[in-house]
């Protein structure tokens, strides 16, 4: 079995304020890890971090970008267990987006259609929980289609919550707790 982790996040950029005033709900970003500290993690979001319409697939760091510009992200951890066949069919899912980021597109059309619950796929579009969700397509049962899950839709999943509060306090305390030297960011 392989642990992997699903980070939701809030920062407090102009799009996600906006977001979270639009859904309610406390969390409008996720993002996939699979490292226990989550200082990596992989997601559809801006490529450009004073841009934000230009988006795409992103590898995200906290410590650049969008997290390092906002350290007091709050965030939401969840972990599961998947088997090795399982693992081993989203890394090579995972792979096609690291292989070839270019192809793919920020749906922006998208998040207005999920507020409205109008289901709406193309091609090499995605935004982040879509992403998501396609990477966990048959792993995780979803009871609708993958263009219309939110972020907020993986808090109702059967996973299992080991973290919640500020993302740069759940990285470092790992790296504290693993005997690597942090930088803290402030």
């Amino acid at each position: 079995m392989k642990e992997i982790k699903i980070v939701l996040t809030q920062t407090n950029t102009v799009i996600c304020r906006t977001l979270k005033l639009f859904s309610k709900k406390p969390y409008n970003h996720i993002s996939i890890s699979f490292e226990d500290d989550c200082s990596t993690m992989f997601s559809f979001g801006r490529k450009i971090t004073w841009f934000p319409l230009i988006g795409g697939f992103v590898k995200e760091d906290i410590k650049s970008g969008i997290f390092k510009m906002f350290p007091d992200t709050k965030c939401k951890i969840y972990k599961f267990e998947v088997t090795d066949e399982d693992y081993d069919i989203i890394l090579k899912r995972l792979n096609d987006f690291i292989s070839r980021p270019e192809r793919y597109r920020y749906s922006f059309l998208n998040v207005f259609l999920i507020r409205f619950n109008i289901p709406f796929e193309r091609k090499y579009h995605y935004v982040c929980s879509s992403f998501v969700s396609y990477l966990l397509n048959g792993i995780i049962p979803f009871n609708k289609e993958i263009s219309l899950i939110t972020p907020d839709d993986y808090n109702n999943l059967n996973l299992k919550p080991v973290y919640e509060g500020r993302l740069h306090e759940y990285v470092s305390n790992k790296a504290v707790a693993a005997g690597v030297q942090v930088e803290v960011i402030n």
